[in-house]
């Protein structure tokens, strides 16, 4: 999105006070990691990692929080994201990283255009308010970050909208300049200069926080106010934290994926990750969504293939460097499995 603006000045001024609206500063995510179990088992290279990943985490939680007070009770969150920033810091559960949002419609919506007709809308609104990004790009214009966008490129499946949010980050992404196209060496050194007063770092980047909306009806959903792991608060629409893990168990830990397991063993993982919340909520519940049974046989299948060819997954990736300070994979798979059994009766 390109705007018209003021003198350079004026737009470099701007952009000062936006970013101090909105971007973390590094002492507040440093407080957020601190909170956080399995933070002080972090080597210097893992905390850096996941601080960075606390970032995006951080933009992430926010665009929740401006969806939910635009669309009220019209979209039903749920996922990784509200899991794991919400959820698990509430039991004590170390969060796995994820940066993706995702969420349902409450009501049917027949066409993806009704949706991107209401995201405009909402880009209107955050630009009224003050929560988008202007950044200059040039002979008196700039480029507004900060709003939601179609994703054309990620748009596979006739009942998922793939929308995304162009943010401004410290490590991850394109570098500022060739995101936007930049060119004018006076300009970049300009933008350098403000970045390195607000962020610490000049060479900013621009990384994308990706939605999936959902068009068909979300299921059971429940009101809640969500407090998450950087302290604020939102009050959203979710769908209940059991029919989640439900899903989790019915379409990724205990599927048969056939000859296709070796493509979705991240899948599992994830999964896995995330069904340590079994421990924390009412398992009767979880079973009345499951309608009464679990397929154990296919969920110790999949972890085993899982230990046996997975285990990279699981070691070299920063998004567990948390949940590695609590659980062995090994752990992780008995806690989960004796979960499943205690669910099946076995």
């Amino acid at each position: 999105m390109r705007a018209r603006w003021g003198g350079l000045e004026e737009q470099l001024e701007l952009l000062r006070e936006r970013l101090r609206l909105l971007a973390p500063s590094w002492s507040a995510l440093e407080e957020a990691l601190g909170r956080l179990p399995g933070a002080e088992g972090l080597g210097r290279g893992e905390r850096l990692d996941v601080l960075r990943g606390l970032e995006r985490a951080w933009h992430v939680m926010r665009v929740l929080r401006l969806l939910s007070e635009h669309f009220a009770v019209e979209l039903v969150f749920g996922g990784g994201a509200v899991l794991n920033y919400v959820y698990m810091p509430q039991h004590r559960e170390p969060p796995r990283l994820t940066f993706d949002l995702d969420a349902s419609c409450a009501q049917p919506v027949g066409s993806k255009r009704l949706l991107l007709a209401e995201a405009v809308r909402f880009n209107r609104r955050i630009d009224a308010l003050g929560q988008t990004l202007p950044v200059p790009v040039g002979r008196g214009s700039a480029a507004l970050l900060y709003v939601v966008e179609y994703d054309a490129e990620k748009d596979f499946f006739p009942e998922l909208l793939p929308l995304r949010v162009p943010v401004v980050t410290r490590y991850d992404g394109e570098p500022f300049h060739r995101f936007l196209g930049i060119r004018d060496y006076r300009l970049i050194a300009e933008l350098r200069a403000v970045f390195g007063e607000a962020l610490g770092v000049e060479e900013a980047r621009i990384d994308y926080v990706r939605i999936d909306i959902s068009l068909a009806p979300a299921g059971p959903a429940e009101l809640e106010e969500l407090a998450d792991v950087f302290g604020a608060r939102a009050r959203a629409p979710v769908t209940p934290v059991e029919h989640q893990l439900a899903s989790k168990i019915r379409w990724k830990l205990a599927r048969d994926f056939g000859e296709a397991l070796s493509y979705n063993l991240h899948d599992v993982l994830k999964a896995l990750a995330d069904l340590r919340l079994l421990h924390h909520v009412d398992a009767r519940r979880v079973l009345e969504h499951l309608g009464g049974r679990v397929d154990l046989r296919a969920a110790e299948g999949n972890v085993r293939a899982l230990l046996e060819r997975g285990r990279e997954l699981w070691s070299r990736n920063y998004h567990y460097a948390l949940v590695r300070r609590r659980y062995t994979l090994e752990e992780l798979a008995a806690r989960v499995l004796g979960a499943l059994r205690g669910l099946s009766g076995g």
